[in-house]
């Protein structure tokens, strides 16, 4: 009996696998076919299709995981204007990130990113809002993956929609990188409270990496804010070194400008804590 029982999982196992390749070799061929339509005869069957595509991306074949990856971004790209159309995508992924996979919790980040990108023009304000509440919760979630590739996420949301979205966020992440750390992070509180810690840290950086080449007045305090944490445990301390390594390959060129919006004590604050003196001067 238990012989039977496993040959019938394995061999379901292997049909899923099978409809999966279908799925996303079928849509990796016509996704490009529509992409610079206006509107895609494809889009209206997005919303069923989307679940089986994300789930792709966790599953045990990494070829085919690799190659629904690609496929996301192919369907992130298709013109959906239909007013009704892309909002129901939108809510697809959103219910895609209670997910028990972090493989597919994500995926889901990137192509929000690139649907939103994309649609930025047609997206409804209380659609986007909907989105920027998900990534933001996504920052806190347990799986470091995920929360890197919020902040990535948070950076395109604040490219899309502007200073106003950065400025309301960065109180927000400022709260979360207060409070004591804990000695030893052990324990679900150890863990709880470092997460968060890095939650925000990885908020700040984004709304640092939202601006590549200029530096808006409020960028310095959070500079020095992130520089603050340089000394914590890891991935806190790798967070913080990567924004910063980031930060100076974008702005270096233009330092002798930037560094005009820095008062002298923010200078000394990101010299001292971080690098020799002769990185930021």
């Amino acid at each position: 009996a238990d012989e039977e029982k496993k040959a019938l999982e394995k061999e379901e196992e292997d049909d899923l696998k099978n409809r999966r390749y279908v799925l996303v070799s079928w849509l990796i061929t016509v996704c490009p076919v529509y992409e610079h339509m206006y509107q895609s005869p494809l889009a209206p069957h997005l919303p069923a299709l989307l679940p089986q595509l994300l789930m792709s991306i966790a599953d045990k074949d990494r070829s085919l995981a690799k190659q629904a990856k690609t496929c996301t971004e192919y369907v992130a790209n298709t013109p959906m204007l239909s007013s009704s159309v892309l909002p129901q995508v939108l809510s697809t992924a959103e219910a895609m990130v209670v997910s028990t996979s972090w493989h597919v919790r994500s995926a889901v980040l990137p192509f929000l990113q690139t649907l939103l990108f994309r649609h930025q023009f047609v997206v409804h304000k209380d659609d986007m809002g909907k989105v920027r509440e998900l990534v933001v919760q996504l920052l806190r979630d347990s799986q470091v993956e995920v929360r890197e590739m919020a902040s990535s996420a948070v950076s395109v949301l604040v490219r899309i929609s502007g200073d106003e979205l950065a400025l309301s966020l960065q109180d927000l992440f400022r709260g979360w990188c207060a409070g004591p750390m804990p000695k030893q992070i052990k324990g679900a509180d150890g863990v709880a409270a470092m997460n968060l810690r890095h939650a925000g840290v990885l908020g700040l950086a984004a709304l640092v990496g939202s601006h590549p080449y200029d530096v808006p007045e409020w960028m310095p305090s959070i500079l020095v804010k992130l520089a603050s944490h340089i000394n914590e445990p890891m991935p806190v301390k790798q967070t913080v070194k990567n924004t910063f390594g980031e930060f100076w390959r974008t702005h270096q060129d233009a330092w002798t400008q930037h560094k005009e919006k820095f008062a002298e004590d923010e200078l000394s604050a990101l010299t001292n804590l971080l690098v020799s003196p002769t990185y930021f001067s």
